[in-house]
C-alpha cells in the first residue's frame, strides 16, 4: 500500500508530535477541523522525557483529555475532554446524542500511571547523615480538585493515549483528510513557513494565507501546503521560531524578531528512569533528598517499577564545589553521584530505560506570534528545569486554551482581532509566574542563591520545604490565574464601565473570573444521578450558561424572564450565531433536548455554542423540571438538584451546599459564565441588568449575526 501523502490545503498544520502539538490536534479534530500534524521523529516516544500529570490537567482532560511531567491540573482538563466512543449504538445512533463517551485520555493515563499523594523531604541532622526531615500532601487540602495527587508516567504513554483518541475522534469527523494510521505524518520536518500577503490574483490567500513547505526525512520529498494558521510546538529549538523571527543559532536557540529571554545557570543535572535495589525506606515515593556537601537528589516512582532520579551533578575540587561539564556528564557518572547522596543508603542500578543531561535554565519568547496566523507554543515559547513538573502541563494547557478561540475565530463567530492576541496575554502571565518559581526553587533545590552563587551551608531545608508547600497551589496547575481582559470580566474591563457593570460580580459571589470552575456535586434531577458540575459538559466550544436558581419561590421571577430574553432576538443566544449548519464541534449535540416531548421546542432554535445549565437549591423532590420556564427545561439532563454535602462547607448541611460554596444568595440567585476551557468568564446577578451585562460581555469578543436589537425593547 502506497504512503498516504499530505494534502495541498488544510485549516491548521501543527508542527511538532510532542504533548502541545498531540493537545492542539485533539482539541482542533474535535472541533471538526482538517489538520495536518507532522513530527521529525519517526516513532512517538519510547522512554524517558515528560513524567507528572497535575491536577488541573487531569481536569481537562477528563474535559477532553510524560518524560517528568506532572499531571496535577492536566487531569482536570483530561477528564473533560472525555472520550468518543466507536462502538455501535443499538438501534442506530441517536440525533443530537454527542459519542462522548468513557474517560477517553483520562482515563487511559490515570489506569497507566503511578499516583503520588505524598513528597518525602530527606536532610542531613546532626546525628545522621540522611534523614526524613518531613512529609507533605503531593496537592495539599486546601486545593480542591478532584484527582488530589501527581499522576506519573512517561511522555510515550502519554503521547500513544492521545494519538489512539485522535483517531477515535477521525472517525466522526465528516470529510476528515486521509492520515498514517498513527494520524501524524513522520517523519517529515518544517523546511520554511511565512504568511503570503494579500493578492488579488491567489484568492486561497485571504482564507489560508500561511505557506509552508515541508520535507520527508527518508525521501527527501518536499511539499508545499497552504492553511489558515499554523502552531509551532516543536520544541526549545523551534524551526517555526527561526523561520518567522529569522536570525541565528545562539545559546542553544534560535535569536531574531523573536527572542528567548532569560539565562542559564552552570548547574548542570542528570536524568535517568531506572530499576534499583535499596534500603532506602521511601524509593515508592516522591523524595526531595538533599547531601551535606554531595548534591541534591530528587526520586519519583514511575510505571514498570522504574524510577525517575534527577541528579545533580557536581563535584568538589580543591574544597570548592563546582558543576560537572555538561559535555562530560556520563550515565556512569550520574549513577556514582546518586550512589553517593544516597549514603549511608545501599543504591544498586539495574536496568536503565533513559538517560539525558540538561542545564538549569528560564527563557521566554519575546513574541509568540508576530502576525496571528504562525503562532508558538509550548517549550518554543518558555524553557525551565523538569523539577517542578511544570513543564508539560504548562505547555498542553497553552494549546488547550488556544484551540477554542480558533474555532470560534475560524468559525466566524469570534473576533480574531480580540480572541487571538488573548491567547499570549493569558498564557504568557502563567509562563512568567513559572519561571519566576522555577528559578527560585530549582537554585534552592541545588543549593545555589538567587545568583546561582553556592550556598556556604548548601541547601537550606527548611527554607526549601516551606518554599514547596507555599507554592503547591501553584504547582497543582490551580493557581493558573488569568487577568482582566474582554474574556475575563473584572475590574477594569470595559464591560465593567458599561451600562450595566454594576451586576457583575455580585457581593459574596467566591467565583472570579479568570479563574477555573471550582469542583462540585450536584443531583441530576432528570434521572436521579450524583454527578460533578464541572465535568457535565465535555469539551466541545461551547460556553456553558451556569443559572443558579436558589430558593425557586423567591427567583421564579428572574428564572423566567432571563428565559424570555434567551428566547429574543436581543439575547446574546440569538445575536451570536454561526452560518446554518456550522457545529461548535463534533460532538455538540446537546442531547438533553432530544426525546422529550414539550412543545417549546418549536420555539428554541439551538445554538450549539452556548449550552444552560441550572442548578436549583429547592429540593427537587418540591418541584418538576417542567415548572421551569422555556428553555431552561429543555436542557433536562442539564437540570440539577443541589442537596449534596460537601466537606469543604459542613456548616451547609445538605441545604443547597453548591450555592454556599460559591457564594451565592440563595434568594436572589446569579448567572456564571464558564468559557469554553473551564474558566469563569463572567458573574453577574439574575436581574435584567445582569442579563443584559452578558450581552455586553459577549458582544465584546463574538461578532453579530443579526442586525442589531435596542436591549430596552426587552
Amino acid at each position: 500500500m502506497a504512503d498516504i501523502q499530505p494534502q495541498k490545503v488544510y485549516d491548521v498544520v501543527v508542527v511538532g508530535g510532542g504533548p502541545a502539538g498531540l493537545m492542539a490536534s485533539l482539541c482542533l479534530t474535535t472541533f471538526g477541523f482538517n489538520i495536518l500534524h507532522i513530527d521529525e521523529r519517526a516513532h512517538p516516544t519510547t522512554a524517558g522525557r515528560a513524567d507528572g500529570i497535575q491536577p488541573r490537567t487531569i481536569e481537562a482532560r477528563a474535559l477532553l483529555i510524560c518524560t517528568y511531567v506532572v499531571f496535577n491540573k492536566i487531569p482536570q482538563v483530561l477528564r473533560n475532554i472525555g472520550g468518543v466512543s466507536t462502538a455501535p449504538v443499538p438501534g442506530g445512533p441517536i440525533v443530537g446524542q454527542s459519542p462522548i463517551a468513557g474517560g477517553g485520555v483520562a482515563k487511559k493515563m490515570i489506569s497507566q500511571g503511578v499516583r503520588v499523594y505524598e513528597v518525602a523531604f530527606w536532610d542531613p541532622t546532626s546525628t545522621k547523615k540522611l534523614a526524613r526531615t518531613s512529609r507533605a500532601p503531593s496537592c495539599p487540602e486546601f486545593v480542591d480538585v478532584v484527582d488530589n495527587y501527581t499522576l506519573l508516567l512517561h511522555q510515550g504513554l502519554i503521547e500513544h493515549a492521545f494519538l489512539d483518541e485522535i483517531e477515535a475522534r477521525r472517525t466522526v469527523l465528516p470529510d476528515a483528510f486521509p492520515t498514517p494510521p498513527s494520524g501524524i505524518f513522520r517523519p517529515y520536518s518544517l523546511q520554511n513557513c511565512r504568511t503570503l500577503p494579500a493578492d488579488a490574483s491567489d484568492s486561497l490567500r485571504s482564507t489560508h494565507p500561511v505557506e509552508s513547505v515541508i520535507e520527508h526525512g527518508d525521501s527527501k520529498v518536499k511539499h508545499t501546503i497552504r492553511s489558515r494558521y499554523l502552531l509551532g510546538c516543536d520544541g526549545a529549538k523551534s524551526h517555526v521560531r527561526r523561520c518567522i523571527a529569522g536570525g541565528q543559532v545562539g545559546d542553544g536557540e534560535w535569536q531574531g524578531l523573536i527572542t528567548m529571554q532569560g539565562e542559564a545557570t552552570d548547574i548542570i543535572w542528570g536524568v535517568l528512569d531506572a530499576r534499583v535495589k535499596t534500603n532506602f525506606p521511601d524509593i515508592k515515593y516522591k523524595c526531595l533528598i538533599h547531601s551535606k556537601s554531595e548534591g541534591s537528589i530528587m526520586i519519583i516512582p514511575r510505571e514498570a517499577n522504574l524510577v525517575r532520579f534527577y541528579v545533580q551533578l557536581q563535584t568538589t575540587e580543591g574544597g570548592k564545589v563546582v558543576s560537572i561539564a555538561r559535555d562530560k556528564a556520563t550515565q556512569d557518572i550520574c549513577i556514582a553521584r546518586a550512589k553517593k547522596i544516597f549514603e549511608p543508603f545501599d543504591l544498586e542500578f539495574g536496568y536503565v530505560d533513559w538517560f539525558s543531561v540538561y542545564q538549569i535554565g528560564q527563557r521566554i519568547a519575546s513574541q509568540y506570534t508576530l502576525d496571528h496566523r504562525i503562532i508558538l507554543g509550548g517549550d518554543a515559547t518558555h524553557t525551565h528545569s523538569p523539577q517542578a513538573g511544570q513543564g508539560m502541563n504548562i505547555s498542553m494547557l497553552d494549546m488547550y486554551s488556544l484551540a477554542w478561540k480558533l474555532n470560534l475565530v475560524m468559525k466566524g463567530l469570534g473576533k480574531p482581532e480580540v480572541l487571538l492576541p488573548s491567547y499570549e496575554h493569558e498564557r504568557r502571565g502563567i509562563a512568567e509566574e513559572l519561571l519566576k518559581f522555577d528559578g527560585a526553587y530549582s537554585r534552592l533545590f541545588s543549593g545555589r542563591g538567587p545568583d546561582a552563587s553556592q550556598l556556604p551551608g548548601g541547601v537550606d531545608a527548611e527554607k526549601f520545604i516551606q518554599m514547596f508547600k507555599q507554592n503547591a497551589f501553584f504547582t497543582s496547575g490551580c493557581g493558573a490565574i488569568y487577568t482582566t481582559n474582554d474574556l475575563n470580566a473584572l475590574p477594569g474591563a470595559s464591560v465593567m464601565s458599561g451600562p450595566y457593570g454594576r451586576a457583575f460580580n455580585p457581593q459574596g459571589v467566591k467565583l472570579l473570573a479568570g479563574q477555573r470552575l471550582i469542583p462540585g456535586r450536584v443531583t441530576r434531577v432528570a434521572d436521579g444521578n450524583t454527578v460533578r458540575l464541572q465535568q457535565e459538559v465535555k469539551m466541545n466550544g461551547a460556553f456553558r450558561i451556569h443559572i443558579f436558581a436558589g430558593d425557586l419561590r423567591s427567583t421564579m421571577p428572574g428564572l423566567e424572564g432571563f428565559a424570555a430574553f434567551v428566547n429574543s432576538p436581543a439575547s446574546f443566544f440569538n445575536r451570536h450565531r454561526s452560518s446554518a449548519g456550522v457545529r461548535s464541534s463534533i460532538v455538540d449535540g446537546p442531547a438533553a433536548v432530544m426525546n422529550h416531548e414539550d412543545d417549546a421546542r418549536n420555539t428554541h432554535d439551538i445554538n450549539p455554542f452556548f449550552t444552560f445549565l441550572t442548578i436549583v437549591g429547592t429540593h427537587w423532590y418540591e418541584w418538576e423540571i417542567n415548572d421551569l420556564p422555556s428553555p431552561l427545561r429543555l436542557y433536562r439532563s442539564q437540570v440539577y438538584g443541589d442537596a449534596l454535602f460537601d466537606r469543604r462547607v459542613p456548616e451547609a448541611g445538605t441545604n443547597a451546599p453548591l450555592h454556599h460554596k460559591f457564594g451565592i444568595d440563595m434568594q436572589k440567585g446569579a448567572i456564571v459564565i464558564v468559557r469554553p476551557d473551564g474558566y469563569v468568564g463572567a458573574v453577574v446577578d439574575l436581574s435584567k441588568d445582569g442579563w443584559l451585562g452578558l450581552n455586553d460581555y459577549f458582544a465584546g469578543f463574538l461578532n453579530e449575526s443579526l442586525p442589531p436589537v435596542p436591549n430596552a425593547r426587552f
